[in-house]
Formats: structure tokens, C-alpha cells, sequence
């Protein structure tokens, strides 16, 4: 860089090119980590993205003014009609009573069936606004499962390659007492072996990484895998067995399955209201042509009759009552299984909470430290390759358990929030 000051020429130090170099790198550093997709960004694309979360977005629209629309009297019909018309002459004024009419006419449903069908299509709609945040929380865990299963995978990788520069070790042992004269060729082979038969295993992470990253894509609705950040996410930790069945009632999908069956019920008494009968009033002017004939008014009830109800009215109200009993087995039978959804995922947290810490602070440390011992006392002669292959597979086979374990953790806390989402999901 050269500053242009009247009268001066300033020659750039290097400090200051260390400097400049130093705010590129870390632009180029912050532009590359802004590229990676957080766990966070990536469920808020899920929840304004997702198509079939939009189509029941535009079901519950369609329910709400379906609610507003059943409500409502029925339209009311209007009659034009010619009475009396001569078919010699077609002369409205050649005869008595010759007139032409009009009249309008007005049905009224049987007294309370709107109003109750308006309150069963508004309860309609709130199940399906709860089955939208129910929708909305497993689409989110879904997601998370195959963010934490990607980070799995990752991490693996990592881990293997670890264990080839462990494999390299042996290797470097194997040749230094072949060439000593203390070792044999075959061992120098089987050490280059097992380093060699882990790119196999690399190999197999990265397929199953991009299947990964494809299933988050098709989650995302996105028509490329993103890049996504390699941290594990910090999920909410459960609480307790006791506040988790007290706060099933809240989850979405019980609640819409509770509504289903608080309209199922509605619907019994919609059905009731056919035993009382539809009543249409009806009024008409007549205008007579023939020469001092006056005009006419006629006014009329009509009621339909409902003088059957065996075959009828009795058999819409045993459907409507069988529907409502069906709604409520099925509210029953998913209650329960979401219970014992709660209490099988959350005693496998614990489980995998206990595991983890005892990886950590015990098995994989002393994996580590028994391969280290053992690698020491093959290169004093004091042990075969056989044993430090074997505790080399040890500290491998104890690294990726650790990884599982900590992605089993994660994933049962992601189900233990879905069953505990009290319906903040909405696209």
C-alpha cells in the first residue's frame, strides 16, 4: 500500500503489510465460517420452507372461512313465473286470473344446527393448527437427526484419521526392529495393513456424510447440501420424568387429537337437530292484466317432516356418535403412546448421559494410556505386534463409541424437547 500525501512519499512497513495480510485472513475466515449453516438457520428454513407444512397452512385458511361460511342461512330463492297464460293467444289480458308473479322464499335449518355447525368447523380448524405445530416440531426433529447423524460422520472422520497417525507409530516401530534385526518383515507388513485398511473406513464415512447432507438438503428444500457448522448444537436438557407427563396434554398432536374429538362430539349434536324440522317461509306478488281484476299477495309456511326417524335421524345420530367414541379411542391410544415414548427416550438419556461420562473419564483414557504402554514395550521387545494392533483397534473401536454416545445423547434430547414442545413450532 502507498499513501499519496502532498509533498511526501511514504514507503509501507512491515508491520503494516502483517497487519493488512492479517484483516484478509480473517475476512476470508469470517466469509467462510458466514457460509456454514447453523442448526438454528437451518430449522428456520425447514419451518418457512417445507411444503407440506404450507399445504396445511392453507387447510387451516380454508377451515376458517369454511367456519364462517356454514354459519350462515342459506341462500334465498327467488321465483319469476307467468300463471294462467292462454296458449291461443298468449295474451296476458284476454282472461281472469292471468298474471304474472314474482316471490321469495327464505329456509331456516332446523333451529340451533348453524350455529353448531359453525362451532364444530371452528374447532376443526384449531386441531388443524395444532396438527400444523405438531407437524412443524417433528419436521425440527427430523432435521436434528440428521444434523447430529452428519456431525457423527464428521467427526468420525476425524477420529480415523487420528488413529492412522497411531497406525503410522506402529509402523515406524515395525520397521525399526526389522531393521535391528529384532523384528520380522511380516510384522512391518501387518502394521502397513491395518494403517492402510482405514482409508476403506474413510471411505464408507464420506458416502455416508453425503448421504447425510442430501437428506438435510431434501428437508430444507434446498436443490444443493449445504455447508453446515461442524460444532454439535447445544440442545435444551429434559426435565425431569414426573414434568414431562404432566406436560404431554400441552404437544400439539395431543391437542389435536383432543379437538378432533371435541368436534367428533359437536357433531352429535348437529346430528340431533335433524329431529326438528327445516322451516321455509315464502312470499309472491301477482299482477293481473285482464281489465278490473285486482292484484295478489300470497304468504306460506312450508316445514319439512320428519316422520321417520328410525331410518333417519336415529341412523345419523348413531354415525355421529360412533365417530365421536372413535375420535376419543384415538385421542386414548395416542396419549399413551406418547407416555411411553417420553418414558423410553428419557431412560435412554440417562443412559447415555452415564455412558459418556464413563467413556470420558474412564474407558477411552485408559485405551489410550494401555496402547501407548503397549507400543512402548513392543519397541523394547517386551510385547508382539499382535498385542499393539489389538490396542490400537481398542482406542479406535472406544473413540467412535464415545461419538455414538454423544450423538444417541443428542438425539434423545431432541425427541425429549419434541414431546415437551407446547406448540412455539409454526413456520
Amino acid at each position: 500500500m502507498y499513501a499519496n500525501i502532498p509533498g511526501r512519499f511514504i514507503q509501507p512497513t512491515w508491520g503494516s503489510i502483517r497487519l493488512s495480510v492479517g484483516v484478509l485472513l480473517l475476512l476470508s475466515a469470517t466469509s467462510a465460517w458466514a457460509a456454514s449453516l447453523s442448526l438454528r438457520d437451518a430449522e428456520a428454513i425447514a419451518l418457512r420452507q417445507n411444503p407440506g407444512l404450507g399445504a396445511l397452512t392453507q387447510k387451516i385458511a380454508e377451515l376458517r372461512h369454511k367456519a364462517v361460511a356454514v354459519a350462515q342461512l342459506p341462500d334465498p330463492h327467488l321465483a319469476l313465473s307467468a300463471a294462467n297464460l292462454p296458449l291461443n293467444s298468449f295474451s296476458m289480458n284476454q282472461q281472469q286470473m292471468s298474471m304474472l308473479s314474482v316471490g321469495l322464499s327464505q329456509t331456516f335449518p332446523s333451529f340451533g344446527k348453524l350455529g353448531l355447525e359453525g362451532q364444530q368447523a371452528g374447532i376443526e380448524a384449531q386441531a388443524a393448527a395444532d396438527t400444523l405445530r405438531g407437524q412443524s416440531a417433528e419436521l425440527v426433529l427430523l432435521l436434528r437427526r440428521a444434523w447430529l447423524q452428519a456431525l457423527y460422520t464428521e467427526n468420525a472422520m476425524v477420529t480415523v484419521r487420528h488413529q492412522e497417525q497411531l497406525e503410522a507409530e506402529s509402523v515406524q516401530a515395525a520397521l525399526a526392529l526389522y531393521r535391528s534385526a529384532q523384528g520380522s518383515q511380516a510384522e512391518v507388513l501387518r502394521a502397513q495393513l491395518a494403517r492402510d485398511n482405514l482409508a476403506n473406513d474413510i471411505s464408507k464415512l464420506q458416502a455416508e456424510r453425503a448421504s447425510d447432507l442430501a437428506q438435510i438438503a431434501q428437508i430444507l428444500n434446498l436443490p444443493e447440501p449445504p455447508s453446515i457448522e461442524k460444532q454439535w448444537p447445544n440442545l435444551p436438557p429434559p426435565p425431569t420424568l414426573a414434568e414431562m407427563e404432566a406436560r404431554l396434554s400441552g404437544q400439539p398432536l395431543l391437542r389435536a387429537a383432543q379437538a378432533q374429538t371435541r368436534a367428533a362430539q359437536m357433531g352429535v349434536q348437529v346430528a340431533k337437530t335433524g329431529y326438528w324440522p327445516d322451516v321455509t317461509v315464502s312470499v309472491g306478488y301477482g299482477q293481473d292484466f285482464y281489465p278490473g281484476s285486482p292484484n295478489w299477495l300470497s304468504a306460506g309456511v312450508n316445514l319439512s317432516l320428519p316422520i321417520f326417524p328410525g331410518d333417519r335421524q336415529d341412523q345419523d345420530v348413531a354415525a355421529a356418535q360412533a365417530r365421536a367414541q372413535q375420535a376419543q379411542y384415538r385421542y386414548d391410544d395416542q396419549h399413551l403412546a406418547l407416555t411411553q415414548q417420553a418414558r423410553a427416550a428419557f431412560a435412554r438419556y440417562e443412559s447415555y448421559k452415564i455412558q459418556l461420562q464413563r467413556m470420558d473419564r474412564q474407558l477411552l483414557p485408559t485405551a489410550r494410556n494401555a496402547f501407548s504402554a503397549t507400543l512402548a514395550a513392543y519397541s523394547a521387545g517386551r510385547a508382539g505386534l499382535n498385542t499393539v494392533l489389538r490396542t490400537q483397534k481398542e482406542v479406535l473401536d472406544y473413540a467412535l463409541n464415545r461419538l455414538q454416545y454423544r450423538r444417541d445423547l443428542a438425539i434423545s434430547a431432541a425427541e425429549l424437547d419434541f414431546l415437551t414442545a407446547q406448540g412455539e413450532m409454526q413456520p
